[in-house]
């Protein structure tokens, strides 16, 4: 393998994708992800208040794929404004950064070059040895090869002077497809040509994983930006790459699409019973809390720890405009009644939500 690979442009090519291959697994993950939809409509605590715990859960599987070492605990406790200079902790706040500002962008706009841009600006920032490089496309060849000592080339992706065209055809197929395709059939597709095309030097694994929500998002298939495929990407990671490269070799895009829709399946089940739990565990901290305190302001502190499970009294007081002794009050409450645990600090004290970090982290 000594040359860089040529790619066809999108759409595919009549006779490529052949539904009878994958069609139980593609109405099993649409109807998982419609249950997964109605799943979040109906939950008691509001989405946006646990979205972000899960977006940072995302983030780091994610940059695990590229080899980050990262904890979700420790990311969070960053959060808190512990100082640390770890080089795996921006990286994966780069990742959720670089998300919210996706979503931000699709909100008004279409797919384009400069939304390619923006994303991997947001992503790499510090992160990078060349900063001339961020948020362009390559002008430099470059190479996949394994993540271990070999470092053995597996694939060399298309030629940089090939790159801005595949992408303006690839971010046309994405506005306006030209093809019957289901959406989720439709998002494999995009994933594997934008890692295929590979048109940034670094980074170009977590924005080709970014843009699955974000594609199902702007398509109205998820009615929020929630839907996370990394972890389950992880846990399966050989057989992601193999199935990639079996594209560019075989042209073998029915392996890749029912992978990619079992692995869809697989994630809706897990979320679905993550949002089940959260659900449950909000329900019975809230009424113990209430029970606790008459106040109705412990609601906002106990709703407010679903989106900072790992927290001070200065983040919750900056959040919630509460003044910080009426809060010490509130936490020192959920601490006598083992909602809340403290680092053993008597001032500047971190609380930890192990409960709900118990039900994300599995």
């Amino acid at each position: 393998m000594n040359e860089s690979y040529k790619a066809s442009k999108l759409p595919l090519a009549s006779g490529v994708v052949d539904y009878s291959h994958f069609i139980e697994e593609l109405i099993d993950a649409t109807a998982k992800l419609e249950v997964y939809k109605e799943k979040i409509h109906d939950s008691k605590l509001g989405s946006e208040w646990f979205m972000p715990t899960l977006q940072q859960k995302e983030a780091l599987a994610s940059s695990a794929l590229e080899g980050t070492q990262a904890t979700l605990d420790g990311v969070l406790t960053y959060q808190t404004g512990e100082k640390t200079d770890d080089q795996n902790m921006n990286e994966v706040l780069n990742y959720h950064t670089a998300t919210n500002r996706g979503y931000n962008i699709l909100a008004r706009e279409s797919f384009s070059d400069a939304f390619f841009a923006e994303m991997h600006s947001a992503l790499m920032v510090g992160n990078v040895r060349k900063p001339e490089l961020i948020g362009k496309y390559r002008t430099q060849q470059n190479y996949i090869g394994k993540n271990d000592v070999s470092h053995t080339i597996t694939f060399i992706p298309p030629a940089p002077e090939d790159v801005p065209e595949l992408m303006n055809n690839l971010i046309e197929y994405m506005n306006k497809p030209n093809d019957s395709y289901r959406p989720l059939v439709r998002t494999a597709i995009i994933h594997a040509q934008f890692e295929t095309i590979h048109p940034f030097m670094d980074g170009n694994g977590r924005v080709g994983r970014m843009l699955i929500p974000m594609y199902l998002y702007s398509k109205k298939q998820i009615d929020l930006p929630c839907f996370f495929i990394s972890e389950a990407l992880e846990h399966d990671k050989h057989k992601y790459y193999t199935l990639l490269n079996n594209i560019r070799l075989n042209n073998d895009w029915n392996e890749w699409i029912k992978f990619f829709l079992d692995t869809v399946a697989k994630q809706c089940d897990k979320y679905i019973r993550i949002i089940s739990e959260i659900n449950r565990l909000y329900e019975a901290h809230l009424d113990l809390a209430c029970k606790k305190s008459n106040s109705p302001n412990i609601v906002q502190v106990v709703t407010a720890l679903y989106k900072r499970p790992v927290t001070t009294v200065k983040q919750l007081s900056e959040m919630l405009s509460l003044p910080i002794p009426t809060l010490n009050r509130f936490l020192n409450i959920l601490v006598e009644n083992k909602i809340l645990f403290t680092n053993g600090k008597q001032r500047n004290r971190t609380f930890y939500y192990y409960d709900l970090l118990g039900i994300i982290r599995n």
